[in-house]
């Protein structure tokens, strides 16, 4: 099993399986093509870290990486496989996925936000990535970024994506207790379950097209002119 190289240098190519990095100070490094499967990364300080080509869930063990509470401002992964990886209560101003496998993650409870003064900011951003069947629930997601992925059946109870950005995702059959996206960008987007009766819709951007999938709820059938 590989160890930690104490001077900041990229690592690639090492075997972490296992590993208790817990509350380690791993910020500022850089990972490619590494192997986490089942470390444990629990309080771990990881800020601006970044993890490419990295696999965090060994299939044929089926323990995945855990990143709970861990510090993740401006860390990035991309292409990376983080199946029903738990990111539960981590802190993660301008996070970023692209490109990543991760199919039931849990980033539940999270903290994206960046007070300033008496506004708070948020950012996650996460592009390309196949969520389907993770959470979100429970996050302050104001402004955030989902776009161009796959969020089938994922859970955003809780959550406030007003003015988030969805362009391009697939958010079939997801679960919205309480959910608001006032003012969110779902152009592009495909959707079976959204309602405007249990959903604030305020301001949000669409595109013809997608009238009869957000009316279908309603009972409404929607005739658009095909001339």
């Amino acid at each position: 099993m590989a160890t930690l190289r104490d001077d900041g240098a990229p690592i690639s190519k090492q075997n972490f399986c296992g590993s208790d990095l817990s509350h380690a100070d791993l910020s500022d490094r850089e990972f490619d093509h590494c192997d986490f499967s089942g470390c444990s990364f629990r309080g771990a300080d990881l800020q601006r870290s970044t993890f490419r080509h990295c696999q965090f869930n060994d299939s044929s063990s089926q323990t995945p990486a855990d990143f709970s509470q861990a510090q993740l401002r401006e860390a990035g992964f991309f292409n990376c496989n983080l199946t029903v990886v738990e990111f539960c209560k981590c802190t993660g101003y301008d996070l970023v996925f692209e490109h990543c496998q991760m199919q039931g993650a849990d980033l539940s409870k999270s903290d994206f936000r960046l007070p300033i003064g008496a506004t708070e900011l948020a950012s996650l951003n996460m592009r390309h990535c196949n969520f389907s069947f993770g959470t979100l629930a429970n996050n302050y997601l104001v402004g955030c970024t989902l776009s161009d992925s796959r969020l089938l059946e994922a859970c955003f109870d809780y959550c406030d994506l007003s003015n988030a950005n969805l362009t391009g995702s697939e958010l079939h059959n997801i679960h919205g207790d309480q959910l608001v996206l006032a003012g969110a960008d779902l152009r592009g987007a495909t959707f079976n379950n959204i309602d405007p009766r249990r959903i604030d819709l305020t301001g949000v951007h669409l595109e013809p097209e997608q009238l009869p999938a957000l009316l279908e709820p309603l009972g409404v059938v929607l005739h658009l002119d095909q001339t």
